[in-house]
């Protein structure tokens, strides 16, 4: 049976959001609904990869409980190989428990991130046989740092493609230091924010040059409605649009999803970096559209029409 196209490393967690009925009160219980949904960066763009038709590995920690049980079993469904997934004995699965006012914004939030925190270099030793055999890493920025230089120096080692989602502005910056032309990074998928924090700019194409010279070969900005600053090295940078979204319910898992996007258009569309950047635009419109990467319509056939169709309105 052929190994992993795509090896994920990165955290598996339980995303817990409870909305208010009305204005929130403090101190006291408020009426209103939750949801709870299988998440973290590293599973959410497994899922995705996997039901694009991507054979996918995913590297992580789970705790022996029901609710990494539950997040792993989306997984499976999606197609994706959770072998290298280690259960935890007596530890917790990682949760991010959201409370948020009457119109969707966030109020107050958790997260407990302890099982990813707590990964080191074992971790990518134990997996290196499928990373170095598979076409591209996946990296999530919630991993210690440990951990992301070890995967780094294997992949350079043996010459397997890097793409890291560097997740938030604390992180961005954190996973900067580790970028060295020593070690390539083929892809990496900043929002504007972290694109500052990882480079001490904020005017994009002097930071999309700092990032080039220390051994990115694309970089990937998102910009939300305006679309995407796609600037691969060596190649005049472009803006490459997208289409707005209205009446957004949550857009937990878009930036996960387009990543998983752009890498399947790379694997299976042999897209150029424009094109693979409207092909994670459209995989972020079809999440957005249908409120969550569990509801969205993610297959070949419908994410080549909605490409098609960025196409024609860029």
């Amino acid at each position: 049976m052929p190994g992993p196209e795509v090896v994920v490393i990165g955290g598996v967690n339980v995303d817990i959001k409870s909305r208010a009925a009305g204005p929130l009160l403090m101190g006291t219980s408020n009426p209103g609904a939750t949801s709870v949904a299988a998440g973290g960066v590293g599973r959410n763009v497994a899922e995705v990869l996997a039901r694009l038709g991507v054979r996918t590995a995913l590297v992580s920690a789970i705790g022996d409980d029901s609710l990494g049980s539950g997040a792993l079993t989306t997984c499976v469904a999606a197609g994706v190989d959770v072998s290298a997934v280690r259960a935890v004995p007596g530890a917790a699965t990682g949760t991010y428990h959201a409370v948020l006012d009457e119109h969707g914004g966030l109020a107050v939030a958790v997260s407990d991130m302890t099982l990813t925190d707590a990964l080191d270099a074992s971790v990518v030793e134990e997996h290196a046989d499928r990373i170095v055999a598979a076409r591209y890493v996946v990296l999530d920025a919630n991993l210690p740092g440990v951990v992301i230089a070890a995967a780094l120096a294997l992949a350079a080692r043996h010459g397997v493609a890097v793409a890291i989602e560097p997740v938030s502005v604390t992180k961005a910056a954190r996973i900067a230091a580790l970028l060295d032309q020593r070690r390539p990074v083929a892809l990496v998928t900043p929002n504007r924010d972290e694109l500052v924090a990882m480079t001490g700019t904020d005017d994009i194409d002097t930071a999309c040059a700092a990032l080039h010279a220390r051994g990115v070969g694309c970089v990937s900005v998102r910009l939300g409605e305006r679309g995407t600053f796609v600037a691969p090295a060596g190649e005049q940078a472009r803006l490459v649009g997208t289409r707005p979204v209205h009446d957004v319910v949550d857009v937990t898992g878009a930036g996960d999803s387009a990543l998983a996007g752009h890498l399947w258009a790379v694997l299976h569309r042999r897209a150029d970096p424009f094109t693979a950047a409207r092909a994670g635009n459209a995989t972020a419109l079809a999440v957005l559209q249908a409120g969550g990467i569990a509801r969205a319509p993610l297959d070949p056939v419908h994410l080549d029409a909605l490409v098609a169709e960025l196409e024609e309105h860029r």
